[in-house]
C-alpha cells in the first residue's frame, strides 16, 4: 500500500551509486514508528538532486525515465514495496518534466482535457441563452454603428473632423508649414501630420496674433541679412586612398608565355585565343564536357564521346593553367573610373576646377590602360610593348589638392554668420501663431473626443454583455459535450492563483481549447514560462480528479510530490501559488488520513511558506482524525538527507543575509520581493528590540537618540520613513506573511540596493552586535557597513 512507502532506492543522474533516500521516514533510530507522517518538506539548492528524486519516484511507479538506471520504493524495513497498478496510478508527481509533457500550446489552444461529472438538463437554458445572445448582438451592432459614424473624418461630431481642420490651418503657404519652410530654407512646406497640432496646444503668450505676425516679419528680415546669401558647406571633401602600380602592369604586359606544341586543330584554336576569343573556348569546354551532349550545337552534326574528349583536351592544352593565372593577374588591374562629386565646393575656391581636371585625366588614363590590359588578356601569348599612362602621379596630385580643398572648406564655414539663435526665435514665434490658428478647432475637438469616449464606453459595455452571453451559451453547449467539468476546475484554479477571473482563462470554442488573457486570445509565444508553469499546476490537480466524482476523489489514498511549485518565473505570483497549494493540499491530505505529500524547493522563502502549510494541515488533521501526525523537514545535500528544522530565528537570519547579499549586488532573484523582505526584517527587529512597530521606531526620539550622530537621526527620520514606511502599498498583516508581492515595485534596482544598505546601517547603528551576530558567516561585513554608513553621512551632509 502507498502508506508503506518511506523512501526510494535509486541510481542514476546525480546519484552515481545506489542510494536509499528515506523521504517519509517517521521512525526513531530503532525502527519503531513514532507518528503517522503526512509529508515531507525538502530544501535543496539548484543541482542538489531534487529533480533526480522526482524522476526516481516516477521511475519506481513505472514511468520511463532514461536518466535513472534503477529505482524502487522502500518500506520501513528497507524492503521493496510492491504496488498494484491501481496503487501506482495514485502517485502523482509535478515537476518541470510534467509541465513540458502535459502543457503544450498551439494556435487553437491546449490539448483536449476531458473530465466526467454530473450533467444537468441544459436544453431550456440553451434556448434562453440563444435569445439573450441575439438581443445583445443587436444592441452591440447598433451602438457599434454609432461609434463608426462618429469616427468618420467628414462627420462634424467626429474628433477626426477637427484634426483635419487643424491640419488645414497649419498647412498653407501663409500658415505654420509655409513659414517653417521660409525659416529652414526648404523647397517645400514642412510636412503636417495628424498629431502636429499637439506641439502648439499647450503654448501661451501675452501677445496678440497680429503682434506676433509683425514680430515674425521683422525677425525673418534679420535672418536674411545674417545669411547674406551664403550657407555653411556641410559636405566634407572625401579622402582619396586609391593606388595604381604601373610597374607591375608593364611587367605583366611584357611577359611572354611560350606556345605549346600543337596539332593543326590546336593551332586553329590558338588563333582563336590570339584573336580574343578565349571566352568562346571556355564555353566550348563546358558544352562538350557534358555527357548528355551528343550533337554539335553549332553545326548540328553528331559527335562521338571520343571526339568530344579529344576536343576538350585540345582546348585545355591551348588554355593551360599558366595562361589562366596570367589572365587573372592582368584582370586584377582592370579598374573602374573614379567618381567624386565636387559640385558642393564650387563657391569655395578655384581649386575645385583643378580637382575636376585631374579627376578627368585619371579616368581617361584608366579607360586607355584598361583597353591595353584587356587586349593582353585576350591574346596572352603575345607580349605587349605598348606604353601605358602613368596614373599614380596624377593620383598623388589629386590627393594633395583634395586635402587643401578640405582646409579651404573649413575656413569658408568659419566665416559664415551664425544664424541658429535667429532661427530658434523665428520657430518659437511661428509656433505661437499656430497656437492661435488652431485654438478654436482644438476646443471643438476636445468636446467631440469626450463624447466619443462615452460612446465607446457604452459600446464596450454592450460588447461585454454580448461576449458574456456568447460565452454563457458556449459553456452550456460545452457541458452538453461533457467538457465543462475540466474547464470549470482549471479556470477556478487559475482564478484562485491570479486573484482574477480574467487574467487567464481557458475557453472552449469550435472544438478547441482557447487560452484567453484579460478576455483576449493569446498566442503560444506570448505565454511566459511562469504562466505556463501555473497552468501546469492547475491542470495537475485537475487531472488527479479525471474521470472521478470530485466529492469521492479526495477520499482516496494518494502520494503527491510537488517539485518547486514556485519557480523564478513565478515569483510575482508567489502569494497566489502558495495559497492555491494550501487549498489543494488541504483537500487531499485531509480527505484521506493515509494521503501524503512531498514538497521540494530551492527557495528559502517558499520553504518557510510551505512549512506553515504543513503546520496548519497537521493541526487540522488532528481535529479531524483525533490524533496528531507529523511531517519531516530535510535538506538534500551531497545526495544525502540532513535535518533542516524550521526555526524562526533561522528565518530572520536568512532574511538578513538575503538583504546583505542584495545590497552587494547579488541575490538578484529576490528583486521582485526584496521590499517585503526588508519590511519583515524591520518589523522583527523593532518588535524584538523595542516591542514597537517599525513605524514607531522610525519616529521615536528616544530610540533615534541612540544613533551615534545627529546627522544619522535626521537622515533616518526623514528619508527612511519616506522610502520604506510611507509607500502605501503594504499592510501589516500581509507584510508579516510576506503576501504583498507588489511592495517596492515602483523604484529602480539601484534605489532598492541603496535602501537595503540603509536598512542594514540603521539596524547596525542601533545595535551593532545584533546585526554582526546574524551576519557572522558573511565576509567583510564590518568593512562594508562602515563604508555604507559613511556614504549616508556624505549624502545627508550634501
Amino acid at each position: 500500500m502507498l502508506k508503506d512507502i518511506v523512501g526510494v532506492r535509486l541510481k542514476g543522474a546525480n546519484f552515481e551509486n545506489a542510494s536509499d533516500i528515506f523521504l517519509l521516514n517517521s521512525c526513531n533510530g530503532n525502527g519503531k514508528k513514532l507518528k503517522s507522517s503526512k509529508g515531507t518538506l525538502l530544501y535543496g539548492r539548484n543541482g542538489a538532486g531534487k529533480s533526480t528524486l522526482a524522476k526516481a519516484i516516477k521511475k519506481a511507479k513505472g514511468d520511463v525515465q532514461e536518466s535513472i538506471e534503477d529505482a524502487e520504493f522502500l518500506d520501513i524495513n528497507n524492503s521493496r514495496v510492491m504496488l498494484t497498478d491501481e496503487e501506482k496510478s495514485h502517485i502523482f508527481v509535478f515537476d518541470e518534466e510534467y509541465v513540458d509533457k502535459n502543457i503544450k500550446f498551439r494556435e487553437s489552444g491546449l490539448n483536449t482535457i476531458i473530465m466526467l461529472g454530473h450533467q444537468a438538463e441544459l436544453v431550456e437554458q440553451i434556448e434562453l441563452a440563444q435569445k439573450e445572445l441575439k438581443k445583445s448582438k443587436t444592441d452591440y451592432e447598433e451602438q457599434e454603428a454609432v461609434v463608426k459614424e462618429h469616427e468618420k473624418i467628414d462627420c462634424e461630431k467626429s474628433p477626426k473632423y477637427y484634426i483635419k481642420k487643424m491640419r488645414f490651418a497649419l498647412q498653407g503657404d501663409e500658415c505654420w508649414a509655409g513659414k517653417d519652410k521660409l525659416i529652414k530654407g526648404n523647397r517645400q512646406n514642412t510636412s503636417v501630420r495628424d498629431d502636429t497640432y499637439k506641439k502648439f496646444v499647450s503654448l501661451s503668450t501675452s501677445k496678440t496674433r497680429d503682434q506676433l505676425i509683425l514680430e515674425f516679419d521683422e525677425t525673418l528680415k534679420e535672418l536674411r541679412r545674417a545669411q547674406q546669401g551664403d550657407a555653411v558647406i556641410s559636405t566634407k571633401v572625401p579622402v582619396l586612398n586609391m593606388k595604381y602600380n604601373e610597374k607591375e602592369i608593364i611587367k605583366l604586359l611584357r611577359k611572354k608565355i611560350e606556345k605549346p606544341e600543337l596539332s593543326e586543330r590546336e593551332c586553329y584554336l590558338l588563333e582563336l585565343v590570339q584573336s580574343g576569343k578565349t571566352l568562346e573556348l571556355n564555353n566550348m569546354i563546358n558544352v562538350f564536357s557534358n555527357e548528355k551532349i551528343s550533337m554539335c550545337p553549332t553545326c548540328m552534326q553528331p559527335v562521338s564521346e571520343k571526339y568530344k574528349h579529344n576536343l576538350v583536351q585540345s582546348i585545355q592544352k591551348v588554355l593551360n593553367r599558366e595562361v589562366e593565372e596570367h589572365q587573372a593577374d592582368l584582370g586584377a588591374f582592370l579598374m573602374e573610373e573614379v567618381k567624386i562629386d565636387f559640385s558642393p565646393f564650387f563657391k569655395v575656391t578655384d581649386r575645385t576646377e583643378l580637382c575636376m581636371k585631374l579627376l578627368s585625366q585619371i579616368n581617361t588614363a584608366i579607360k586607355t590602360n584598361n583597353l591595353i590590359i584587356q587586349r593582353k588578356i585576350d591574346n596572352p601569348y603575345t607580349p605587349c610593348e605598348q606604353n601605358i599612362y602613368c596614373i599614380s602621379n596624377l593620383l598623388v596630385q589629386l590627393r594633395e589638392q583634395m586635402v587643401n580643398l578640405e582646409v579651404e572648406r573649413k575656413d569658408y564655414n568659419k566665416k559664415i554668420t551664425a544664424t541658429k539663435p535667429i532661427i530658434d526665435r523665428l520657430t518659437k514665434i511661428n509656433d505661437l501663431i499656430a497656437h492661435f490658428d488652431i485654438q478654436e478647432s482644438y476646443l471643438q475637438y476636445l468636446v467631440c473626443e469626450v463624447q466619443l469616449k462615452k460612446d465607446r464606453e457604452k459600446l464596450f459595455e454592450k460588447q461585454q454583455i454580448y461576449i458574456n452571453a456568447k460565452q454563457h451559451l458556449d459553456e452550456l453547449e460545452a457541458k452538453q459535450k461533457n467538457v465543462k467539468v475540466a474547464l470549470s476546475i482549471i479556470n477556478s484554479n487559475l482564478s484562485y492563483i491570479f486573484f482574477s477571473n480574467e487574467r487567464f482563462k481557458i475557453d472552449y470554442r469550435d472544438d478547441n481549447y482557447i487560452l484567453l488573457s484579460n478576455g483576449k486570445p493569446v498566442q503560444p509565444s506570448q505565454i511566459s514560462q511562469g504562466e505556463r508553469n501555473i497552468i501546469g499546476l492547475c491542470y495537475f490537480f485537475a487531472s488527479i480528479l479525471k474521470n472521478q466524482e470530485e466529492l469521492k476523489a479526495y477520499t482516496k489514498e494518494y502520494l503527491l510530490l510537488i517539485d518547486d511549485p514556485v519557480s523564478s518565473f513565478d515569483i510575482e505570483n508567489k502569494t497566489g501559488i502558495m495559497s492555491f497549494l494550501r487549498y489543494q493540499l488541504g483537500k487531499f491530505l485531509l480527505g484521506n488520513e493515509d494521503t501524503r505529500a512531498i514538497i521540494m524547493t530551492h527557495d528559502l522563502l517558499t520553504y518557510y511558506d510551505a512549512e506553515k502549510i504543513f503546520k496548519e494541515l497537521i493541526e487540522a488533521n488532528k481535529t479531524k482524525y483525533g490524533y496528531k501526525s507529523t511531517y519531516q523537514c530535510y535538506e538534500l545535500k551531497n545526495q544525502t538527507l540532513i535535518n533542516f528544522p524550521y526555526n524562526g530565528r533561522q528565518e530572520y537570519t536568512e532574511l538578513i543575509k538575503i538583504i546583505y547579499e542584495f545590497a552587494l549586488g547579488n541575490a538578484v532573484e529576490y528583486e521582485l520581493i526584496i521590499g517585503n523582505i526588508m519590511r519583515q526584517v524591520l518589523e522583527a527587529f523593532s518588535t524584538f528590540e523595542y516591542k514597537k512597530g517599525i513605524d514607531e521606531v522610525s519616529t521615536d526620539q528616544n530610540i533615534l537618540n541612540v544613533l551615534p550622530e545627529e546627522i544619522y537621526k535626521n537622515y533616518f527620520e526623514n528619508l527612511m520613513y519616506r522610502l520604506i514606511l510611507n509607500n502605501g502599498s503594504h499592510r501589516l498583516n500581509q507584510t508579516k506573511s510576506m503576501s504583498d508581492m507588489n511592495f517596492f515595485s515602483v523604484i529602480s534596482t539601484s534605489e532598492k540596493r541603496r535602501t537595503a544598505k540603509e536598512i542594514l546601517c540603521f539596524i547596525y547603528l542601533l545595535n551593532q552586535r545584533h546585526l554582526l551576530s546574524h551576519l557572522e558567516s558573511c565576509t567583510d561585513v564590518e568593512l562594508n557597513l562602515s563604508k555604507w554608513c559613511n556614504e549616508i553621512k556624505s549624502r545627508a551632509g550634501a
